[in-house]
């Protein structure tokens, strides 16, 4: 079960707890229909803001680090392109892949992310050690002969 489950769980019964308790203490209070009116008003106001928290808990799922801020390093090299990123592990879900110029890296925790890399590009190694994925991308010989010289 998820925390905001559980967190919602725990507040309905609280609440529900505290209607009960209010019930009463109007019941005792004012006697007859008029504390019994009393606390069904306080009970359905209480149903309602149940209610309402319960939908805000839903639409403000906080995202996780990895869904707010991603850094990684590319760095481009006259034969080779190397990619560094912190990437949430075991390091036996972390998977990494180039399609057309597009590097696909998977993580723990249903982690995905792409990056557009140079065109012509082929996967020579990857290493993933204490959360760190390093990625050695070569460049391929077309590539290379379409770089203008450093001159």
């Amino acid at each position: 079960m998820k925390r905001d489950e559980q967190l919602g769980g725990l507040l309905l019964t609280v609440i529900i707890g505290i209607v009960i308790i209010l019930l009463i203490i109007f019941f005792k209070m004012k006697g007859g229909v008029l504390g019994f009116i009393i606390g069904v008003i306080a009970t359905m106001a209480l149903i309602y803001w149940v209610i309402e928290i319960k939908r805000i808990l839903k639409e403000q799922k906080a995202p996780t680090l990895w869904e707010r801020e991603w850094f990684y390093d590319l760095i481009e090299e006259e034969e080779n392109v190397t990619f560094v990123a912190k990437v949430p592990g075991p390091a036996h879900e972390v998977k990494v892949k180039v399609v057309r110029g597009v590097l696909e890296v998977r993580g723990g925790e249903g982690f995905l992310k792409r990056i557009r890399v140079p065109k012509n590009v082929v996967l020579e190694d990857n290493k993933y050690v204490n959360g760190i994925l390093q990625v050695r991308l070569r460049k391929t010989e077309r590539l290379r002969q379409q770089e203008p010289s450093g001159n």
